[in-house]
C-alpha cells in the first residue's frame, strides 16, 4: 500500500536501484566470504604442512633421545613464524618430552585434531623412523621394514593474525560494496530523472487543466513517446478550451432564455396565487354558507320534528298518525343529508384531524348497532355482532370516526334490507407487540347492487339507483365519507354485492394497541347453556362467552334445550330471541324453562317482553355487551371490580389537599375523588384565595387549575413558592402545548396533569409526592371511566352546566362582549376536558381561538358548531338565537 502512494520518480528510482543493489550485494557477499574462507583454509594447510615437516625434522632427535636437538627445532620454528605459539614433542604414550611454552596444560590424546581452543589451533602429527642406509651396494640392502613409531609432535598456531587479515578483507569488501552502491545510485538517479522529469511536467499540466487553467501547455522538448504524449495533451487542452468557450456562450444564451422564462413563471405564479386566494375565499364562503344553511335548515327541521313527535302523543286518527310518521322520517332523512354534506365538506378541505385516544372496540360496535335498533325492529331485522375472541379490545384511535364509518355502513345495510339480518364481523389479520390490523365486514341480506353500479357508490352523490323516484333516498355521501375516513386512518375498503343476495362491505384498518392493566382475573362460570335459533346470532354470543366461561354448550332446538337443562339443572341458560320471536308459545316455553332449571335464565331480546316476575330471570337487550353478560352470569364480579377500583383510589396517609379551581362542577368532581380516597379537602375558587388558603391551612399538596379569575394558576404558584418551597403543586390543565407546560414548571409546579382527570393517576401522583413509599405506576393512557356515575354525579347536572356555559357564551355574543364569552368558553373547555367530551372540547378550543382574535365571523361559525354539538350531547332542542348578522 505504501508503494502505491509513491510518486513516479521514486518508483523509477526503486525499480532501477533494486536489481543493481541485489546483484552488488550478492557478488560482494560471495567474494568476501570466499576470501575469508581462503584465509582460514590457508591457516589449516599451513598447520598441517608445518606439523609434517616438524615430524620429519625431529625424527633423529627423538630416535636418539636428544632433547637439545628437539629444543633447537622448537626455537627455530617459533622464531621463523609469528603464528607458531608452541611446539610440543610427545612420547608414544602421549607424555611430554619437551615443549616451547612452559607451564601450559597437558594435551589430551583423543581430543580430535586439529583442535581449536582459545583462538588457537592445535595440529597433531606422528613422528616415524624411516631408517638409515649403511652401504651403497644394493646387494647388501635388507628387505624393507615398516617405519618405527617414535612419538608425536604438536604444533599450536595462533588464529589472531588470520582473523586480523579476515577483518581487513571484510572492511575492504564492505567499502567496495558501498562504493558500488553509491555509484549505482548516482547513475540510476541521473538516468531516472531523464524519464521522470518529463512525466512530472505532463502531470503538472494535467492538474492545471483540471483546475480550469485551459491555457496551460506541456513542453515538447522530450523525445520519443513522451514527446508524442505532450503533443497529444496540448491538442486535447486546445480542444477543451475551444469547447469550453463554446459552452460558455451557449450557457449565457440559455441563461438569458431562463431569465425570461422565470419572469414569465413568476407572473404565472402571481396569477396562481391570486387564483388560490380566490379559491380559499370561495372555500371559506362555501363553508360559511354550508354552516349557515345547515343552521337555517336544522332550526326549522328541529321544530318540525319536535312538534311532530308532540303531535304523535295526542289523539290522532290512523291516517293522521301515518302523516306524522312520514313527517318524522322525512325530517330525519333531511338531517342525515345535512350532516353528510357537512362531513363531506370537511373531508374535501382536509379539515378533519384524526385523534389517537384509547377506546374499547366492542363498545364502539355495540353503540353503532344500538343506534339502529329502532329501525331494525320496525323491519324485523337481526343486528348481530360477531367479534372473534382473539381480537384486542383496547385500541388507540379515533373512536368518533370509527363509529361514523360503521354507522354509515350499518345504516345503509339496514336501509336496503327488508328481511333477514345485518352482521358486523370483526377479525384480526395480524398483530405485533404494539399494533394490530382489524378486518371488519358489514354484511346484509338486502336487495344487493348491480355489478355495473358498484363503482358509482364511492363517488360523491352517487347511488345505485339514480332515478328521481328513488325508494330509499339519502345524500349519496355515506360510502364516500366512509372511504375517505378509512383511507385517512391508513386502511382500505372494498364492497362486494350480488343483486338479490345482499351486500358485504369489508374494511382493513390498522390500530395501535392501548395499554391495559388487569390486576385480577374476573370470576368465570364453569359452564353455560346457549340457545338461539339464529345461527349467526348464536355464533356471535359464543364468541362473547369464550372469555367468560370454561365451556359453552350450544343448543339448536328447543327439545334439546329442555333435555340439557334437566341434565344440568344448575347451569346458567342464555336464551336469545329473534326480533319476530315473541309468540305466546315462546313465552310459555320460557316460563316452563324457569320452572325446570335452578340456575339463572338470561333472556336476550331486541325489545322488552312481559314475562314472569322472578329473580332468576334476567332480561338483557340484544345485541348485548360482554360486561353485562359477565355481570349477569357472575354478579359477584361487579362487586369485586368496584371494590378494587375503590382500593386503587386510596391515598396512603390522611393528608390535606387544597384544590384551586374556579369551576364549581369541576371542583365538585375532584373533591368527590379525593374524599373517597380519604383526603381532607379544602377549596379555593381564585388564585388569590389559593395563596391565602395555602398560608392558613398549610396543605400537604396543592392542585392548581391554570386559568382562574383575579389571579391565574401560574401567578398563584409563584406567590406560593415565595413562602412555601417544599409544598408539592400539581397543575391541572387541558392544554397539551409543551411551552405552556414549561411555563408551569418554571413557575414552580412539580407536575402537570392533563384533563380529563384520570383518578388513578391523580391518586398515584399525590401518593408519590406525599409518601415515602413506592407505588406501581398506574395506567396513564387508560381513559377515565364514567366519572359521573362513579362519583354519584347526575348526568343531568353536567348537561345543565353545559347549557349554562353555552347560555353565557350566547349572551356575550348577543351583547358583543368578548370578555364574557372568553370567561364562559374557558369554563366550558374545563368541563369538557375534565369529563372527556372530545368533540365539544375541540369545538370549544376553536371558539376560544376565534375569541382571542375577536373575529366576529369565525366566532359565529365556531359558536354555531358548538351549539349543535351541545344540543346533541344534552338531547335538547332549545334555540338560543343566531346572534347578530354580518354584512
Amino acid at each position: 500500500m505504501k508503494l502505491l502512494t509513491l510518486g513516479i520518480r521514486q518508483r523509477v528510482l526503486i525499480i532501477t536501484l533494486l536489481p543493481l543493489m541485489m546483484i552488488t550485494l550478492i557478488l560482494g557477499s560471495y567474494f568476501i566470504k570466499t576470501r575469508l574462507d581462503d584465509a582460514h583454509s590457508s591457516l589449516l594447510e599451513k598447520g598441517h604442512t608445518m606439523s609434517r615437516m616438524m615430524a620429519s625434522s625431529a625424527e633423529f632427535g627423538m630416535l636418539i633421545g636428544n632433547t637439545e636437538i628437539l629444543n633447537g627445532i622448537i626455537r627455530s620454528a617459533i622464531r621463523a613464524d609469528e603464528e607458531v605459539v608452541d611446539v610440543i614433542f610427545l612420547s608414544p604414550s602421549f607424555d611430554t618430552i619437551t615443549r616451547g611454552a612452559k607451564g601450559a596444560p597437558n594435551l589430551v590424546k583423543d581430543a580430535g585434531y586439529p583442535l581449536v581452543k582459545d583462538k588457537k589451533i592445535q595440529f597433531l602429527n606422528p613422528v616415524l623412523a624411516t631408517g638409515v642406509d649403511f652401504t651403497d651396494s644394493p646387494d647388501l640392502q635388507s628387505e624393507e621394514a615398516e617405519p618405527e613409531f617414535l612419538g608425536w609432535v604438536v604444533i599450536i598456531l595462533s588464529q589472531e593474525p588470520t582473523q586480523q587479515r579476515q577483518l581487513e578483507i571484510l572492511n575492504r569488501g564492505i567499502l567496495l560494496a558501498a562504493l558500488g552502491l553509491l555509484i549505482t545510485f548516482l547513475i540510476a538517479s541521473r538516468f531516472g530523472k531523464r524519464i521522470t522529469n518529463p512525466i512530472l511536467g505532463l502531470t503538472h499540466v494535467v492538474e492545471m487543466l483540471q483546475e480550469g487553467h485551459l491555457e496551460t501547455r506541456a513542453s515538447t522538448s522530450s523525445t520519443g513517446e513522451l514527446k508524442s504524449l505532450a503533443q497529444g495533451i496540448n491538442k486535447l487542452a486546445q480542444r477543451v478550451h475551444e469547447s469550453n468557450q463554446t459552452l460558455e456562450s451557449r450557457v449565457e444564451k440559455a441563461t438569458l432564455r431562463l431569465r425570461s422564462t422565470l419572469v414569465h413563471l413568476e407572473k404565472q405564479n402571481q396569477a396562481l396565487d391570486r387564483a388560490k386566494k380566490r379559491a380559499d375565499l370561495a372555500n371559506i364562503a362555501k363553508d360559511e354558507f354550508l354552516a349557515r344553511m345547515s343552521h337555517e335548515l336544522r332550526t326549522p327541521l328541529t321544530s318540525v320534528s319536535g312538534f311532530s313527535r308532540l303531535l304523535d302523543q295526542t289523539e290522532l286518527k290512523n291516517e293522521q298518525k301515518e302523516y306524522t310518521r312520514i313527517i318524522n322520517l322525512t325530517s330525519d332523512l333531511l338531517l342525515s343529508i345535512i350532516d353528510d354534506i357537512l362531513d363531506f365538506s370537511k373531508l374535501e378541505s382536509n379539515a378533519i384531524e384524526l385523534e389517537s385516544i384509547p377506546f374499547q372496540l366492542e363498545s364502539a360496535v355495540i353503540d353503532v348497532l344500538e343506534m339502529q335498533t329502532a329501525t331494525s325492529l320496525a323491519k324485523g331485522l337481526e343486528l348481530i355482532p360477531i367479534i372473534a375472541p382473539d381480537v384486542p379490545m383496547h385500541l388507540l384511535g379515533d373512536p368518533v370516526r370509527v363509529k361514523q364509518i360503521l354507522t354509515n355502513l350499518v345504516s345503509n345495510a339496514v336501509k336496503f334490507t327488508n328481511s333477514g339480518h345485518v352482521v358486523v364481523h370483526v377479525n384480526q389479520t395480524g398483530t405485533t407487540k404494539d399494533k394490530c390490523e382489524l378486518h371488519i365486514t358489514v354484511s346484509d341480506t338486502g336487495t344487493g347492487i348491480p355489478q355495473e353500479r358498484i363503482d358509482n357508490l364511492f363517488k360523491a352523490f352517487g347511488q345505485a339507483d339514480t332515478s328521481i323516484t328513488r325508494k330509499y333516498g339519502g345524500s349519496g355521501l355515506g360510502l364516500v365519507i366512509a372511504k375517505k375516513l378509512t383511507v385517512l386512518m391508513g386502511g382500505e375498503i372494498k364492497l362486494m354485492s350480488e343483486e338479490g343476495k345482499g351486500t358485504e362491505v369489508s374494511l382493513k384498518i390498522p390500530f395501535a394497541l392501548a395499554a391495559t392493566s388487569e390486576k385480577i382475573s374476573a370470576p368465570r362460570t364453569n359452564e353455560v347453556i346457549l340457545y338461539d335459533r339464529q345461527a349467526l346470532s348464536s355464533e356471535g354470543l359464543k364468541a362473547q362467552l369464550t372469555n367468560l366461561t370454561n365451556n359453552v354448550i350450544v343448543i339448536n332446538t328447543e327439545n334439546d334445550l329442555f333435555n340439557t337443562v334437566r341434565n344440568n339443572p344448575i347451569t346458567p341458560v342464555i336464551w336469545g330471541l329473534s326480533s319476530d320471536d315473541a309468540s305466546s308459545e315462546t313465552m310459555y316455553s320460557i316460563r316452563e324453562l324457569i320452572s325446570v332449571t335452578k340456575a339463572p335464565v338470561i333472556l336476550l331480546s331486541s325489545k322488552p317482553l312481559p314475562l314472569l316476575n322472578t329473580e332468576r330471570l334476567i332480561q338483557l337487550r340484544k345485541p348485548t355487551r360482554t360486561r353485562l353478560l359477565h355481570n349477569a352470569l357472575t354478579p359477584e364480579s361487579n362487586k369485586l371490580l368496584q371494590k378494587i377500583e375503590a382500593d386503587d383510589l386510596h391515598i396512603d396517609s390522611d393528608i390535606k389537599v387544597l384544590i384551586a379551581e374556579d369551576n364549581d362542577f369541576n371542583r365538585l368532581l375532584i373533591t368527590r375523588i379525593l374524599e373517597r380516597a380519604g383526603c381532607q379537602v379544602y377549596e379555593a375558587t381564585t388564585g388569590e384565595e389559593a395563596v391565602l388558603q395555602s398560608l392558613n391551612i398549610k396543605p400537604d399538596i396543592i392542585l392548581m387549575d391554570v386559568h382562574m379569575p383575579v389571579m391565574d394558576g401560574i401567578e398563584a404558584t409563584k406567590e406560593i413558592r415565595l413562602s412555601q418551597q417544599n409544598t408539592p403543586i400539581l397543575a391541572l390543565t387541558a392544554n397539551v402545548i409543551a411551552s405552556e407546560h414549561q411555563r408551569l414548571i418554571t413557575a414552580g409546579v412539580n407536575r402537570v396533569l392533563l384533563k380529563p382527570i384520570n383518578d388513578r393517576e391523580l391518586c398515584y401522583s399525590i401518593n408519590e409526592y406525599t409518601s415515602n413509599k413506592s407505588f406501581d405506576t398506574p395506567e396513564l393512557n387508560k381513559p377515565p371511566q364514567n366519572q359521573l356515575k362513579k362519583y354519584d354525579i347526575q348526568e343531568s347536572e353536567l348537561n345543565d352546566e353545559l347549557i349554562k356555559q353555552l347560555t353565557g357564551i350566547t349572551e356575550g355574543f348577543d351583547e358583543r362582549d368578548f370578555k364574557k364569552m372568553r370567561h364562559h368558553c374557558h369554563q366550558l373547555n374545563g368541563l369538557t376536558g375534565l369529563y372527556d367530551i372530545p368533540e365539544i372540547e375541540a369545538s370549544g378550543y376553536s371558539l376560544h381561538e376565534a375569541l382571542m382574535n375577536e373575529d366576529p365571523k369565525l366566532t359565529w361559525k365556531a359558536l354555531w358548531q358548538l351549539k349543535r354539538l351541545i344540543y346533541n350531547e344534552t338531547g335538547t332542542s332549545e334555540d338560543f338565537g343566531d346572534g347578530f348578522s354580518f354584512n
